[in-house]
């Protein structure tokens, strides 16, 4: 079957395609290759023509099936590993994409990226891989669906608020595909609330809502989260809005701001996040310890490795109960902070001058449910090169931080369009 360039494109696409030249200089702030993400979109789409000997009918069904047999898979309590389930999650975001293919979604907002004065706001096609990660979707799967058997028990429905739920919504349709798929919970009633920020993830939404045909009331708001209000009160507040080291995304902000539509004895999932520091040796954290696996996870992790760490401490616990109470410090400049804790250096480490400081997110979704150190690219440490212990840089610039063994630290946490953490003496 012979295709032009114009059939290929999603529609709108095609024209934007021939005038991208013009377009370079919109886009040089940028953090993306354009000429590399029209290729793989161009890729994505040739790939979608092997599809279309099937009928749309077809196309959903497959959608359903692959989403509905991932989460069974991830919700069974038999041991399953890494090879069974890569599959079931490429197919799933194989699907997918499928989807987005008929979403109309252009080039722009395909790509578009940029920062908002709460954090970054990750383009389409790099949120739309959120889908593949394993030990994210099946942690919070499994966490959400103990959630609602929980509510489900007392009472006929269930409502749930999930903001920067991204082009695919993957913590959340994929479960209630698996519902649907086994006739699970037909007498009761649920009423889904999905947020993004990006118009191009609200047309995939759209796309993917359609072609589900889940029985669920589905609310679809294109909006800054941090600006959402209502007056509804929600069962449950789902959220994973973060980087490693518990940077660069506005998970914080969104969490303080949207908690409070929470019902009295709502669920937020995850129930509790712990952003934990270490010193370790760069090479041995980072590197050697994974030369001899296939691929990074915390039960891969070396026990040389576990045990050269010096852990210095949880630096902030964010839970329901930790937002309520959380207070904003408002700077002369206007910037914002909230309190984190506070550490003691270790001492009678010989080598801590060799160390560098790492950060990282350990996820408690739901009760026993948890995302570890390495499971996730969210839960990787992610290493503050401007930390210094017993040491100085040849050049100290006004981004370093000098810190001696024993001295007390101070930690801030940075609710800005960069957030992460600040520490003072």
């Amino acid at each position: 079957m012979k295709e032009n360039l114009e059939d290929i494109l999603p529609r709108k696409m095609f024209s934007q395609y021939t005038q991208r030249n013009s377009k370079q200089k919109q886009f040089a702030c940028l953090h993306t290759d354009l000429d590399t993400l029209l290729q793989h979109t161009i890729r994505e789409q040739l790939q979608t023509l092997t599809m279309q000997h099937f009928s749309e009918a077809d196309r959903c069904r497959r959608l359903r099936e692959s989403f509905a047999v991932a989460i069974e898979c991830a919700l069974s309590n038999q041991s399953i590993n890494q090879q069974q389930l890569e599959p079931l999650f490429e197919e799933m975001y194989s699907c997918s994409v499928q989807s987005m293919a008929f979403s109309g979604i252009t080039e722009e907002q395909l790509t578009l990226q940029y920062i908002c004065p709460t954090g970054l706001l990750m383009s389409v096609h790099n949120s739309k891989h959120t889908i593949k990660d394993i030990y994210r979707i099946r942690s919070y799967a499994r966490g959400l669906h103990q959630v609602i058997e929980h509510k489900l028990k007392h009472q006929n429905d269930v409502s749930i608020l999930y903001p920067a739920c991204g082009p695919f919504a993957p913590l959340v349709l994929p479960l209630f595909a698996y519902y649907k798929n086994h006739r699970l919970y037909e007498n009761k009633h649920f009423h889904i609330t999905l947020i993004d920020a990006q118009r191009g993830a609200v047309l995939v939404l759209k796309q993917l809502i359609k072609d589900l045909k889940l029985d669920v009331t589905i609310n679809l708001i294109e909006q800054d989260a941090c600006t959402y209000e209502t007056k509804h009160e929600y069962d449950v507040l789902l959220l994973e809005a973060l980087q490693h080291g518990f940077t660069q995304e506005g998970h914080l902000s969104i969490a303080k701001h949207l908690v409070k539509f929470l019902k009295v004895d709502g669920t937020m999932l995850p129930e509790k996040i712990q952003v934990k520091g270490i010193l370790v040796h760069g090479e041995t954290e980072f590197n050697q310890q994974w030369k001899s696996v296939k691929y990074t996870h915390s039960s891969h992790q070396s026990t040389s490795a576990l045990k050269d760490r010096v852990e210095v401490g949880t630096l902030m616990e964010i839970s329901k109960s930790s937002l309520l109470k959380m207070k904003e410090i408002v700077l002369n400049n206007g910037a914002k902070v909230i309190p984190a804790r506070s550490i003691i250096l270790p001492q009678n480490v010989s080598d801590i001058s060799q160390r560098i400081l790492a950060i990282y997110a350990q996820i408690h979704t739901y009760h026993k449910e948890r995302i570890n150190a390495y499971d996730s690219g969210i839960t990787h440490p992610k290493p503050d090169m401007d930390f210094y212990v017993d040491s100085k840089p040849l050049a100290i610039e006004r981004t370093h931080f000098i810190a001696r063994s024993g001295e007390k630290i101070n930690f801030y946490y940075r609710l800005s369009g960069l957030p992460g953490f600040v520490a003072t003496k």
